[in-house]
């Protein structure tokens, strides 16, 4: 038996897990379009009695255009303008509140339909524009260095909600490039982050290519070869540690994925074209910054090819790690460049604004506490 079209969007905002609640969405008799990839417009296009190219241009008007309204999709009839707006809805985030900094890195956070919270930040370097997400609210990974990991896992964002920080939030020049590096462990949300990640890509879209896209993970194993697979953005892969002891102490999953298995991981890491894993190296004064850990880590990776980003420690009141001299970063660094592993310092960006991942949601939620 063939659903109403009311009936089968119910079905499918249950599918989605769809439950905001507010005057955003009314998902009784309305279905958020956002998030979903051509193939699937085109089956709400058919099942509203609309002709499949709609659907095309609705996606035009999503990606490209970046409409939210669709009383103001001007070359779709007035007819099909109704009948969008009486069965689906177009959902945004709400940027409640920004820090700038001296850098003119930006920091904003993100208030999602359903009230939860989440933080974006805007990185001007070079010519590049950088905008670095998040992929869920709260963390399980538990890093201790990290503010995100100190706020409770509420849940996953949707595909959509991810592609919405790079549509929904004004930056001063447009975004050249994405870091998935942001609140959430990109992996632990798998599915939508691929969503995600076409729907930057989509040349009938937003076109942001996969080279100007890094995903960064603490390291799930099984899904690692997987993005490589994918062949949708690059592999950033945080380490912070040269061995297991040190490296268990800052990042629990280590317990459960030992550096000797990721290693062995990335070292047989097949990648489609010139592919490389880049690791992520936070430097922590008196913790893994030793010139030990310099030729440990050095040995670790002498036989793949590889990028290391170093970056000295980003403080924060969660935590009682402490950032190291310059000095002691470059004598690291130089002892890389001695066993040829290609090398960078990244120095930290937005560090007058708390810029490190979450430190401005609990800033705020500490404000409104203390105003209780």
């Amino acid at each position: 038996m063939r659903l109403s079209l009311d009936s089968q969007i119910e079905e499918w905002n249950k599918g989605a897990g769809i439950g905001y609640k507010g005057d955003q969405m009314d998902t009784a008799v309305r279905e958020n379009l956002k998030g979903l990839p051509l193939d699937e417009l085109e089956g709400r296009m058919l099942a509203l009695g609309h002709p499949s190219f709609r659907a095309k241009q609705l996606f035009r008007w999503l990606y490209k255009e970046r409409e939210n309204d669709f009383s103001k999709m001007t070359d779709l009839s007035k007819s099909f303008r109704a009948d969008l707006m009486a069965h689906f809805c177009l959902p945004t985030i709400k940027v409640i509140e920004e820090q700038k900094s001296v850098d003119g890195t930006i920091k904003f956070l993100v208030q999602l339909p359903d009230g939860e919270k989440v933080e974006s930040v805007y990185i001007p370097s070079d010519g590049r524009y950088t905008l670095c997400v998040s992929t869920q609210v709260g963390c399980k990974m538990a890093c201790t260095f990290c503010a995100t990991g100190y706020q409770k896992f509420t849940r996953d964002l949707k595909s959509w909600e991810i592609v919405e920080q790079l549509m929904g939030i004004k930056v001063p020049y447009p975004v050249t490039n994405i870091v998935m590096m942001g609140m959430g462990e990109p992996f632990d949300n798998y599915d939508e982050v691929i969503k995600a990640l076409k729907l930057f890509q989509d040349p009938m879209g937003l076109k942001v290519g996969k080279r100007h896209i890094t995903v960064s993970t603490v390291g799930l194993n099984p899904k690692i070869q997987e993005f490589a697979d994918a062949n949708l953005g690059r592999l950033a892969i945080s380490l912070h540690g040269t061995t297991d002891e040190q490296r268990s102490e800052i990042m629990p999953i280590n317990r459960k994925y030992p550096l000797a298995d990721l290693m062995d991981i990335c070292r047989k890491l097949k990648f489609k074209g010139q592919g490389r894993v880049t690791f992520e190296y936070i430097l922590f004064d008196g913790f893994n910054d030793s010139l030990e850990d310099a030729h440990r880590l050095a040995k670790w990776v002498s036989d793949f090819r590889c990028k290391i980003n170093l970056l000295a420690y980003n403080e924060n009141s969660f935590s009682k790690l402490k950032r190291p001299s310059e000095q002691r970063v470059l004598a690291f660094q130089n002892i890389l460049l001695g066993h040829n592993i290609t090398t960078t310092y990244r120095r930290s960006r937005g560090r007058d604004i708390a810029a490190a991942c979450g430190q401005l949601k609990t800033e705020v939620a500490n404000s409104s506490l203390r105003q209780l």
